[in-house]
């Protein structure tokens, strides 16, 4: 009995260690999941903040050229407003040059009329002879009176020819004058002008390459900006995925939690069952050998009665042997099934090995399918789809064209027959009903590092289900044998 027990506390300790303690982490592990997305989030922090950056040093450059547009734009103003006065310079200029030209005019016409007054003056003299020359004029005189007369008109007409001679030198020089100074103000004006055009010009060439400058900036800015938008949408998206998966990890460590500690009742209560049974067993065997004893007493009275009792013996030592191995079979069996399902069935119970025989417990037959869930028969031409596919097992996958996960083909399988379901392992768990008589088109998850669900398929009956497996791709394989049978954490249903 003793040995037994240590056994089954042997046993219990291996199968309790291997579902608690964590395995290489499988493909969908979460923790490395959380990590990606985290890992996600500061990448695009880091983005953020380097955008932030150029769009600051976007927005100064902007507003260095801004300011400078500001100066253009003022010296512009400038001048323009020294055209505008010398616009009105040049026109004032143009005016007095006129009104010059006038003076021109009314001077040229005195000189002429002087002219004309000197020509008359010299065909008179001409025309009298030589009596009207001044000499004889005076000479003709009759008196001296008249002498005296005489010079002074002479006197007179010589001043007033000298006179006219200067007016006409002075008037003509004026003339000279004023249509010089006229011009060359003329000249100056419209060489200035000349220059604040060609000004005006270059600063609107730059004003218009400063705006260009201007408009790329907005763009680039705006280009950043759109950037920086992306790269806290993408954050938002990988601190949501953080918190899903955190999520999704602490329901499937939960509910692995609620299996493991089912799992250990399960296994204190067939211990319990067991230790009953050797206590049953002890009994059994003392009587045995208080008849052993009888029956020898018996012996010594009645001879033939003694061959009787040691030929029943012998049976039933024989049988009693035949049934302990019969027994130490049926409990290695048990213990087998014990430790590779984690299903809500108990196991059957072990008979002691020391004892009288015990009938073998019967097997439970498999449970009724209970209505609802969606049918395998529904599901199937999308699973045959998936199978004829042919692709291998991809992370991530969710398409035909470039290969499933396990979770990304249930979420294709039963989006094809109308029923929404969520994208990875854990998630479908925590939001499907869960069950303990699964039936075909079911969900069976699974735990592969023993601390969370990282693992579904879809039930097809008979233990077995279908699924996309890092080794096969989308396959059929079995949940009750083989390599996936201790890694059962339970079943869905949508």
């Amino acid at each position: 009995m003793n040995k037994k027990l240590l056994s089954i506390a042997i046993l219990g300790t291996m199968t309790f260690s291997s579902l608690i303690l964590p395995t290489t982490a499988s493909a969908e592990s979460y923790t490395d999941k959380i990590e990606e997305a985290k890992q996600n989030a500061n990448q695009n922090q880091k983005n953020i903040d380097e955008t932030d950056q150029k769009i600051k040093g976007l927005a100064s450059e902007k507003d260095n050229t801004q300011g400078q547009l500001e100066s253009i734009n003022n010296t512009i103003r400038v001048n323009k407003e020294k055209s505008q006065k010398l616009v009105a310079d040049i026109q004032k200029s143009q005016n007095e040059m006129d009104s010059l030209q006038s003076e021109i005019t009314t001077l040229e016409e005195k000189i002429e009329q002087r002219n004309e007054q000197l020509d008359q003056q010299a065909r008179t003299v001409q025309t009298n002879g030589d009596t009207q020359n001044y000499i004889e004029f005076i000479i003709e005189a009759e008196s001296l009176v008249d002498v005296l007369g005489r010079v002074d008109v002479v006197s007179q007409m010589v001043n007033a020819n000298k006179t006219l001679v200067e007016e006409q030198v002075a008037d003509q020089k004026l003339v000279v004058e004023k249509k010089t100074k006229t011009e060359q103000t003329i000249v100056q004006q419209n060489a200035l002008a000349a220059q604040l055009e060609d000004a005006q010009t270059s600063l609107e060439q730059q004003l218009l390459e400063k705006e260009v400058i201007v408009s790329q900036l907005a763009s680039e800015m705006a280009t950043a900006q759109e950037d920086k938008d992306a790269f806290l949408a993408q954050k938002a998206a990988a601190e949501n995925a953080v918190a899903e998966y955190t999520s999704a990890q602490e329901a499937a460590e939960k509910a692995v939690q609620v299996a493991f500690e089912q799992k250990k009742a399960e296994e204190a209560e067939a211990a319990e069952k067991t230790e009953s049974e050797a206590a049953a067993s002890e009994s059994v065997s003392a009587t045995s050998s208080s008849e052993q004893n009888n029956t020898e007493t018996a012996a010594v009275a009645e001879a033939p009665a003694a061959s009787t009792s040691q030929a029943s013996q012998s049976s039933e030592t024989n049988q009693t042997a035949n049934n302990n191995t019969s027994s130490s079979n049926s409990s290695s069996t048990s213990s087998s099934n014990n430790s590779s399902t984690n299903s809500s069935t108990k196991p059957a119970s072990k008979p002691a090995a020391d004892s009288t025989p015990a009938k073998k417990p019967a097997p439970t037959p498999a449970p009724a399918p209970s209505s609802g869930g969606t049918s395998l028969s529904a599901m199937q031409p999308a699973i045959d789809t998936a199978l004829a596919a042919g692709k291998p097992y991809l992370w991530g996958g969710t398409s035909l064209s470039g290969g499933f996960d396990c979770s990304g083909f249930t979420q294709y399988v039963f989006s094809n027959v109308g029923v929404s379901i969520p994208r990875v392992a854990s998630a479908q768990y925590s939001a499907s009903t869960h069950v303990s008589n699964p039936q075909p088109g079911d969900l069976v998850f699974f735990s592969l590092g023993g601390s969370t669900v990282d693992h579904v398929g879809i039930v097809t009956g008979g233990g077995g289900f279908v699924g996309s497996q890092s080794s096969t791709g989308v396959a059929y394989t079995s949940y009750t044998s083989g390599w996936w049978a201790n890694k059962v954490v339970g079943f869905g249903r949508y």
